[in-house]
């Protein structure tokens, strides 16, 4: 217990994201009763959430692109600003999804909650001793961030297509 309190102390960020996933994972087993409420289930809610999370996924591939780059410049803030925008895109994700839906959402689900359970364990809040455990972390992680480009694409179409 004392461990969890210093990691939450250390990496409060990490913290966030946990009850960021817990909150979607809620919302999503609660199964459309979300859809029923006046704002969260108008289109107008959806594609204004939809919006703030494709602009927050694109911005996170920011440290991506610095890093093959090697763009060092402000690393540590990019970092940190990374870390922050993961915590509000689970909470955006909580205000976004609705319902659980078909196979592909739910994929896209499972794929979004393990890109920011992932995220969390990462060499901050893990202490990875070895590198080859970092390099396979951050293997899954940019992986996983990589096969959700093509599900939210699919998403979006479908989305708009059938509104």
């Amino acid at each position: 217990m004392r461990t969890l309190v210093a990691t939450a102390r250390r990496v409060p960020y990490a913290t966030f994201i946990v009850f960021g996933i817990c909150c979607g994972i809620i919302t999503l087993f609660l199964d459309g009763y979300i859809s029923k409420l006046p704002v969260i289930g108008s289109l107008g809610w959806q594609v204004v959430t939809g919006s703030m999370m494709l602009t927050a996924f694109t911005y996170q591939w920011v440290l991506f692109f610095r890093r093959v780059t090697r763009d060092n410049t402000n690393a540590r803030q990019t970092l940190v600003l990374h870390r922050w925008v993961g915590v509000g895109i689970t909470f955006l994700f909580a205000l976004h999804a609705v319902r659980l839906g078909h196979t592909w959402m739910t994929a896209l689900s499972v794929v979004f909650f393990l890109i920011a359970l992932t995220g969390v364990l990462n060499r901050e809040v893990m202490k990875y001793r070895q590198n080859w455990i970092y390099l396979l972390w951050l293997t899954c992680h940019i992986g996983l961030s990589a096969a959700l480009i093509p599900l939210v694409g699919l998403h979006i179409w479908v989305a708009l297509a059938y509104q």
